[in-house]
């Protein structure tokens, strides 16, 4: 029985026999000789001996069998839930067993896995051509090979697993197959995170070899250990130039050091930096560049590199500084522009205000400025601006703003005065200075040419606390300084603000006046000095205001140019005088003529000769009945295009007269050019006629070429008998003043062309 391990019902067995045959030795004692019981007692003793051994050896094997069971089971946890899945397969993929892990992974319970289910059941349908053709090969040769798969799991998501096992020979209760001598332990490792670090390493390699910023890395020591072509596209240096060297071999030598000593107490304080950097090319070349400094730190929060990332900014900024001056700079005279006028004025009332100081702003505005810019060129309009320009900055101090608004505007700003006797003083001393330097001939590519400025001012904070206000308010003392005569400059007043309100009144009362019959025709005769008969009328436009009465043409005319209404007015003035030259036709005075005046926004109407055509045809007018005023300002605008329009109409029938004729200083030089009928001298030359020995010799020119151009003559202004008789005795044709006759209504006019009727006529009336 030794060495057998007994069940405790054998052993109890065992008992039972030893204690019966005790009891019969005791029962037939009295039979047995003493040697017979010493016998029996040796027996007794031996079996004692045994069953004592037996026991102690049942007591052995169950310790051992529970140490057996135990780690049977430590075996059978470390099966299930080892950190890989296992799975034992036979040479067609079946699966005889496998673990928790793999269970989990899948998201299977046990008895929903495995049961000699096919494996490639699990894999994903594009790797199964892998598995189906490394398979075979892998279960008979394993050692060291590796198979990446697909798995999907239970839910239908799929789990990146890579495969490697042995050949093993476990104990089934019976083999699968004659052919099952081994199987195959598959260890089976989820690879997904592995892979997608991998991924991520292989996009963040190819980030740094085709980024457009340069990077380098450095090591603890500043070391360069790495740098991406981008690095030298930039720089010039190649990875071998700057390997094992320090990033200061790009150092500028343009920021001093503190700049560099509080760069790297940032990375080390707060472990990176960013900003902009002056660093050198390898040939030397200086460049800016965008930089970001970062440290990173090892387990112990220590730095072990340093990464450092940048990209080159010069152009950039360049292009910046670019657009900033575009974006505040006058493109023509590189002076301060609307946009930066504003903010430096705006900046400088937050100084006075906090400061209580005065400050001054200047509106400048050129005289004439557009006549000359349209008859001879804009580019010697834009040498005349940039002279200008440069003059003006002369007159002032670096501190003060000069600031070009547009076309021929200009503004500027003095600064910083104590009180408002200083800024009214200094700013006057400007303003002649100005005044003065502007009056000097400009060499314009060799044109000499002068020019003048009205100059309007408004004092901050006097005459205003905003931008907006102190401009409008110089504005208006601008247009104050024209209408006095230009070339001189006036200081804002309230009383402008007044002129200024009723202005801005007037504008919108005359936006209705058309269509409220409040405008009306004045006609004032025409005679031939000659014969002193009354040959036509001039329509003079006069505004009935409702309120105002009788408005005169210089005050709401220029307002009708500026705003544009003056094109409806202009028309509305040509069909009510051709109604009119048509009920006097008709009335018995065929003879007569009508002379119309056209502003400048008429003349360069495209359709005008239709107009025109379209309005003698609705009244049944001869064209040369009808003479058509322009003054020399608008025939001086585009030469070219005026001389279309001036033949245009000559053709179409009507006369052309040139209005204020000698005011200008080009007149005789491009009269040649001009295709006109009838000169009208300005009223400024017969004033003094009498008196003025040089008006009459202008008079008398102007009569002698006309006469030679065979063009007709209209003096304006004459209000004595002696003025009419000198201007008929120098061949004057035609004349026209308060002297023959004012200006009248239609119904008063027959009357003046009957009294005017006579073939002579006595002029002492």
């Amino acid at each position: 029985m030794g060495g057998a391990l007994m069940s405790n019902k054998d052993l109890s067995h065992f008992r039972a026999l030893r204690h019966e045959a005790e009891s019969l030795v005791a029962e037939h004692e009295e039979h047995i000789d003493d040697v017979g019981k010493t016998e029996f007692a040796k027996v007794f003793h031996e079996l004692t001996v045994h069953q004592i051994e037996l026991e102690m050896q049942n007591e052995q094997l169950r310790l051992i069998q529970s140490e057996l069971l135990v780690a049977q089971k430590n075996l059978n946890q470390f099966f299930e839930q080892a950190p890989v899945g296992y799975l034992v397969m036979d040479n067609k993929a079946r699966i005889l067993q496998s673990n928790h892990t793999i269970h989990d992974l899948l998201n299977y319970h046990a008895d929903e896995f495995g049961n000699k289910h096919y494996f490639p059941q699990h894999i994903h349908s594009e790797d199964l051509i892998i598995f189906n053709a490394r398979y075979q090969a892998f279960f008979k040769r394993p050692e060291n090979k590796r198979i990446e798969l697909r798995l999907q799991k239970q839910n239908g998501s799929f789990v990146r697993v890579e495969l490697s096992g042995r050949l093993v020979h476990p104990f089934f209760k019976k083999k699968i197959s004659t052919h099952d001598d081994a199987y195959l332990l598959v260890n089976i490792v989820d690879v997904s995170a592995r892979k997608q670090l991998e991924e991520e390493l292989k996009l963040a390699a190819k980030v740094f070899e085709n980024s457009d910023e340069g990077i380098l890395i450095t090591d603890h020591q500043s070391r360069i250990v790495k740098v991406n072509p981008a690095f030298t596209a930039v720089t010039g240096y190649d990875a071998d130039d700057v390997l094992g060297k320090s990033p200061t071999i790009l150092k500028s030598h343009k920021h001093p050091p503190e700049f560099y000593r509080e760069m790297w107490n940032k990375i080390n304080r707060e472990g990176s930096w960013q900003g902009e950097i002056w660093n050198r090319r390898k040939n030397g070349e200086f460049y800016l560049e965008c930089l970001s400094v970062n440290a990173i730190t090892d387990q112990f929060g220590r730095a072990s590199h340093f990464i450092g990332i940048f990209s080159d900014i010069t152009r950039r900024r360049h292009d910046e500084q670019q657009i900033e001056t575009m974006a505040h700079y006058d493109a023509l005279t590189d002076l301060p522009n609307r946009v930066l006028f504003n903010e430096r004025l705006k900046h400088g009332i937050v100084r006075a205000t906090r400061h209580k100081q005065w400050i001054s702003v200047l509106f400048l505005d050129l005289d004439r400025f557009k006549t000359l810019n349209d008859t001879l060129g804009h580019f010697i309009g834009d040498l005349l601006l940039q002279g200008v320009a440069k003059r003006l900055k002369g007159c002032v101090r670096e501190s003060d703003t000069v600031s070009r608004f547009g076309g021929d505007e200009f503004m500027i700003v003095l600064s910083d005065f104590e009180d408002e006797q200083t800024a009214t003083l200094h700013t006057a001393e400007i303003a002649k200075k100005i005044l003065s330097e502007l009056i000097k001939a400009f060499d314009l590519s060799g044109n000499k040419f002068m020019t003048t400025a009205s100059i309007g001012i408004a004092f901050f904070p006097k005459d205003g606390h905003s931008v907006a206000e102190l401009m409008k308010n110089a504005d208006t003392a601008m247009y104050h300084a024209k209408g006095l005569g230009r070339n001189n400059y006036q200081c804002y007043s309230d009383d402008m603000r007044e002129q200024a309100l009723t202005r801005s009144s007037l504008e919108n009362d005359l936006r209705s006046a058309l269509e409220n019959q409040e405008l009306v025709l004045y006609y004032q005769p025409i005679v031939n000095l000659q014969t002193s008969k009354t040959v036509g009328f001039e329509a003079l436009i006069r505004w009935r205001h409702p309120k105002r009465g009788l408005i005169p043409p210089d005050l709401f005319i220029p307002i009708a140019e500026e705003t544009g209404l003056i094109t409806g007015i202009g028309e509305w003035v040509l069909h009510s005088a051709c109604r009119q030259l048509k009920n006097w036709h008709g009335a018995g005075q065929s003879g007569l003529k009508m002379s119309v005046n056209l502003s400048a926004r008429q003349f360069m109407q495209h359709d005008l000769v239709e107009i025109i055509r379209h309005i003698l045809e609705s009244y049944a007018i001869e064209p040369q009945y009808l003479e058509l005023e322009i003054t020399e300002t608008v025939i001086m605008k585009n030469m070219n295009q005026t001389i279309k329009m001036l033949k245009s109409l000559q053709q179409l029938g009507v006369s052309i007269s040139l209005d204020d004729f000698g005011t200008g200083y080009s007149s005789l030089t491009y009269l040649k050019q001009f295709p006109v009928n009838v000169l009208k001298i300005d009223r400024s030359f017969i004033k003094d006629i009498l008196e003025e020995n040089d008006d009459k010799v202008i008079v008398n020119s102007i009569i002698a070429i006309a006469e030679h151009m065979n063009i007709d003559i209209i003096t304006e202004g004459i209000e004595q008998a002696g003025q009419a008789d000198y201007l008929k005795i120098q061949g004057c044709q035609f004349g026209q003043g308060y002297f023959f006759a004012m200006p009248c209504v239609a119904e008063e006019c027959l009357f003046v062309v009957k009294k005017n009727g006579g073939q002579s006529r006595d002029y002492n009336i």
